[in-house]
């Protein structure tokens, strides 16, 4: 039994929040701040601004001279300069008469009750002192930005909870505060690997480069988590284990997560610790990637267990580990989600959700979604320029222009390219032709579901008939995938997922629709049916109960699955040979139909 991706970040929030508890209120520079949350309300210290100030280059001019007039210029007044060494008495102190040059946030002399702009002087610059000015009129107040305009001391600058933004800590600088109260972050780490994964730049024979390590610890960083260390093991238990206990040592995290280990092979080191510990759960999370998940407690660390393979691990990062983070400690950035219009059409898989790759951009007023890349979980370098996730609900025909969720990274960028979709022009009809040689654009894909075939005890014949007969009528058709019975749900989901290309015209199977108890092929094919065509199957019958009466035992079924034509038919060559008989008048004609093309006459 499954579990949701939503249900199981909930269920590694409780796990942190339960063994970890409350993190512990701590202070952080300003220049450490952004993105962290306010343990405590913050105060301001004074007024802001502290003192009246000017906010243009001009003339300070007192109440006597507000009507305007030729004016003796005084001493300037700087930025940062003390007005009070330079008049010590205030303007009138000076000269009734004085105009006194003062800088953009100089503080106000006494007696200053205007500002006059130096452009809307004669002449519109400053002049030396003891010269004249011609100023005009202007209002008390005018350009004086006055002690506290802004806020005044004592006032509450941001609340508890509040997160830190570059305007907070410019605002703080400002207030003289150099740090501020936050919660501490969650200190993580990371272990992946496997005999299989390297961690230097030199290739060995068998072994990939670990990739999984600087994706976490990126992941982290984007969205202001810590990663204070990390560690790699072998498929060796004992040594998993002295990784584990060295970095719990020299590290104290408050969890750590694994990437890879965790699935059902032999040597699946995580999967093995998992299973020794009391406080434990290993299973399938219903998405797609990153099926195989798991948790634990080693000693009293709670262990995250992802898959190993890299986009596997992206996924549940993302979908699974950043939300249980956020709803156990609102530590990091909140992840966010959004809806958006989706720009090309995608099929769900069965049982599970989906998470494609895809690019978030904004196209005039709308967001929209564009899917990057098929949903292979090997397919890292197609995830490059990916700013988002695409939710694809199980069993879900989204059509260009409806709506589907997407899951932002922290660095989601608004300014994407996204192409926009292009209409399929109408094509003019063409001639009825009974050589379907010249047909175009048409693609096939044969799937023989046989268990036996699959594990080479006999070799498969209808595959490579199929194969010969679609390729006769012009179709595209690559080798026949020969698959275990209890394989082709999982081939169904890669086949539906993109993993072996666009979604074909024609989808022909063979095997495994009797009677047996490892006959799936119905059942599985029946689940993806848009639309079911039960007189083509009554024809193939019909054509069968020609030669025998064992025809009848077959339980195919046909239909279309989004705008492809699906036909299950006998495992036997001779149920194959009926359903060839039958189809090679029909199937051209199908394909033209779901395209919208008129019926040939």
């Amino acid at each position: 039994m499954s579990i949701s991706s939503q249900d199981y970040a909930a269920k590694l929030a409780r796990l942190l929040s339960d063994t970890i508890g409350q993190l512990p209120a701590t202070t952080v520079p300003l220049t450490h701040a952004v993105g962290q949350q306010l343990t405590a309300d913050l105060v301001t210290q004074y007024p802001s601004p502290r003192f009246d100030n000017s906010q243009m280059d001009g003339y300070g001019v007192g109440y006597a001279n507000l009507a305007g007039g030729r004016f003796r210029v005084g001493p300037d007044v700087p930025a940062g300069t003390d007005p009070t060494t330079i008049y010590p008495y205030g303007v009138n102190g000076y000269g009734h008469d004085t105009a006194v040059p003062i800088m953009t946030g100089a503080k106000i002399p006494d007696d200053v009750v205007a500002i006059i702009p130096v452009e809307q002087a004669a002449p519109a610059t400053f002049v030396e002192v003891g010269d004249s000015v011609l100023l005009p009129s202007v209002d008390v107040g005018r350009f004086i930005r006055r002690a506290g305009s802004d806020m005044q001391a004592g006032a509450r600058l941001a609340s508890k909870g509040s997160v830190i933004d570059a305007a907070l800590v410019a605002t703080a600088a400002s207030q003289a505060i150099a740090e501020l109260p936050v919660r501490a972050r969650p200190r993580i780490g990371v272990i992946a690997g496997g005999d299989e994964v390297v961690a230097s730049t030199t290739p060995a024979a068998a072994k990939i480069f670990d990739a999984n390590t600087p994706l976490i610890r990126s992941l982290a960083q984007l969205h202001n988590l810590d990663i204070v260390a990390t560690g790699a093991t072998s498929d060796d238990l004992r040594d998993f284990r002295g990784v584990l206990d060295g970095m719990i040592r020299d590290h104290q995290p408050d969890f750590i997560v694994t990437s890879g280990g965790i699935s059902e092979g032999k040597y699946e080191v995580v999967r093995q610790l998992l299973e020794r510990l009391d406080a434990s759960w290993i299973g399938k999370v219903a998405q797609q990637p990153g099926g195989p998940q798991g948790y634990g407690v080693y000693g009293s660390t709670p262990l995250i267990a992802l898959p190993g393979n890299p986009v596997s691990t992206l996924v549940s990062m993302r979908i699974l580990v950043l939300p249980a983070i956020w709803q156990a400690f609102e530590a990091g950035i909140k992840p966010v989600q959004i809806q958006a219009r989706l720009e090309s059409s995608v099929t769900g898989i069965q049982a599970k959700t989906q998470y494609r790759r895809g690019v978030i951009g904004v196209r005039g007023t709308e967001v929209v979604a564009q899917l990057k890349g098929a949903a292979g979980s090997h397919l890292l370098a197609q995830a490059v320029g990916s700013n988002a996730l695409l939710e694809i609900p199980p069993m879900a025909r989204l059509q260009p222009n409806q709506t589907v969720t997407a899951h932002l990274f922290a660095d989601t960028k608004w300014d994407a390219h996204i192409e926009p979709t292009r209409a399929v022009p109408a094509q003019p009809a063409k001639p009825h032709m009974a050589d379907s040689h010249h047909l175009e654009d048409r693609s096939a894909l044969v799937i023989i579901a046989s268990t036996r075939a699959a594990a080479g005890v006999y070799t498969d014949d209808a595959g490579p008939q199929l194969v010969a007969w679609l390729q006769a009528k012009g179709y595209a058709t690559p080798q026949a995938l020969v698959v275990a019975d209890h394989a082709l749900a999982t081939t169904m989901e890669h086949v539906l997922a993109g993993d072996y290309g666009p979604m074909p015209n024609v989808l022909i199977t063979s095997g495994g629709t009797g009677v047996s108890p490892t006959d799936q092929t119905v059942e599985v094919i029946g689940g993806y049916l848009d639309q079911t065509m039960p007189n083509v199957m009554t024809s193939v019958l019909l054509e069968g109960l020609k030669s025998t009466p064992h025809a009848a035992l077959s339980r195919g079924i046909a239909g279309l699955i989004g705008s492809t034509f699906v036909a299950t038919l006998p495992g036997s060559s001779g149920g194959v040979a009926d359903g060839i008989s039958v189809l090679d008048g029909l199937i051209d004609h199908i394909v033209e139909q779901v395209r919208g093309k008129d019926h040939s006459r």
